[in-house]
């Protein structure tokens, strides 16, 4: 994780990473920081200089006995409280400023902002295009096999909006919330137990859990970029939020925590309900459950040693494609831009699934590693006793965001012949013996 003490000796490196991640707006807060840094070594020095000053002078009064000794010493004991309460300000100010750093970027992450800087890495499925979008598919994404249909492709909400009651909870919870009813509550329940099968049969699950939903404020500040992260939070007392991922209660289990080498990686997979106020996203998927305020979700997160991190990354992204896939969802990964990237993390990867009636990938899922800029802050290290300890490594992704799949198979498992909706086979053992669902 960067510190202020050590970008003040080579900023310009450090303003090239806050410009490409679009946050040259807290350059001049940094290089307040930078200076504030300055001034607390140079108040440290002469805070060492007076104790060792006052230790003298407290030797010599041993001796001597001298009342002007007293005097000086107790002179000298006021400016280091002064000097004390100054450098305990200046490493607030600092502490605050460290909370607002991104971290560094890798060398394989496009230093651009916006999808269209996206860099793909593997397309899987043949998506279905319909034949008035061919063009534009052809042209956003070249070089893909597609299957191209003769039938305008409907919104999931065209389709299962009947499941679906977002104007009813929209009068008991607000916008956003919604009641699923009968087939569609059956596949949220099956989709949420399939992923735990696959990524548990994938080795994902040294530890399963379901964590609290809720989190203590303080210790969520050292988890998330919270300055940007805190408007999507549900606050439901001072110091009490709602999670909105399980990554983030997963990585509080593991705070102060001293790892054995012989241990570690330590791969775990969690189920929560997660809540998000989706501040920002005003006018965007606002008719079904796209992106709403509440949602299941099956995490995954690995806590690894130094430099095992990033080809973790990849092998996530694609047991998650290989997910995917076994739904006959459509999907590609790509590398996520600078500007866009998940302010803690050095390369993120998302996996973007097919939507027929938008005519576009659009992500279902994240996997990132953020280095060790969680674990510095809650100290979780590794090593054997006596030995030098090490800063783990912590990798996340994303296993299922529930609602998203609905939607996907929805959109891409129409059969317009039969008007319904053909639940992947995959699923029928957790689907009580629904198969489809009726339009």
């Amino acid at each position: 994780m960067p510190k202020v003490k050590d970008i003040a000796e080579n900023f310009e490196k450090y303003r090239e990473v806050l410009i490409h991640r679009g946050l040259d707006n807290l350059i001049p807060t940094i290089e307040n920081g930078i200076n504030d840094f300055k001034k607390l070594r140079e108040l440290n020095k002469i805070l060492r200089e007076k104790k060792t000053e006052l230790n003298k002078i407290n030797k010599e009064y041993i001796e001597k006995k001298e009342e002007s000794l007293l005097k000086k010493a107790k002179v000298l004991k006021e400016e280091i409280n002064k000097l004390e309460e100054e450098v305990k300000n200046i490493e607030e100010k600092i502490s605050k400023i460290e909370l607002l750093l991104p971290n560094w970027i890798h060398p394989e992450v496009p230093l651009k902002t916006g999808e269209e800087y996206e860099k793909p890495i593997r397309y899987i499925g043949r998506p279905k295009v319909y034949e008035n979008q061919i063009e534009n598919f052809i042209k956003m994404y070249p070089n893909v096999e597609f299957e191209k249909i003769d039938y305008e492709p409907l919104h999931h909400y065209s389709l299962v909006g009947k499941y679906i009651d977002q104007e009813k909870a929209g009068e008991i919870s607000g916008s956003r919330f919604y009641y699923l009813f009968n087939e569609l509550v059956i596949l949220d329940l099956a989709l949420s137990l399939y992923a735990i099968e696959f990524f548990k049969n994938k080795g994902y699950s040294d530890v399963l859990m379901i964590t609290p939903y809720m989190m203590r404020k303080e210790v969520e500040e050292k988890i998330t970029y919270f300055e940007a992260f805190q408007d999507a939070l549900f606050n439901v007392e001072d110091n009490l939020i709602l999670i909105s991922t399980s990554e983030h209660p997963i990585i509080a289990y593991y705070k102060d925590k001293l790892f054995d080498p012989r241990d570690l990686p330590i791969k775990i997979l969690a189920w929560t309900a997660c809540f998000r106020k989706e501040a920002g996203a005003h006018g965007k998927d606002t008719k079904g459950i796209f992106r709403v305020k509440q949602f299941h979700k099956a995490e995954i997160h690995v806590i690894t040693k130094k430099d095992e991190d990033y080809d973790e990354v990849f092998k996530l992204a694609d047991a998650v494609q290989e997910f995917l896939n076994s739904l006959n969802l459509p999907n590609r990964s790509v590398i996520v831009p600078s500007g866009d990237m998940d302010r803690r993390a050095l390369i993120q990867i998302d996996v973007q699934t097919w939507f027929p009636a938008e005519g576009k990938y659009r992500e279902t899922h994240s996997i990132a590693t953020m280095g060790t800029w969680v674990s510095e802050k809650l100290n979780m290290r590794y090593g054997y006793a006596g030995s030098k300890k090490e800063l783990v490594r912590n990798v996340y992704a994303t296993a299922a965001a529930v609602e998203r799949l609905i939607c996907a198979i929805v959109e891409n498992h129409y059969n317009p012949k039969e008007n319904i909706i053909e639940i992947p086979k995959v699923l029928h053992k957790y689907t009580l013996g629904v198969k489809e669902i009726k339009i």
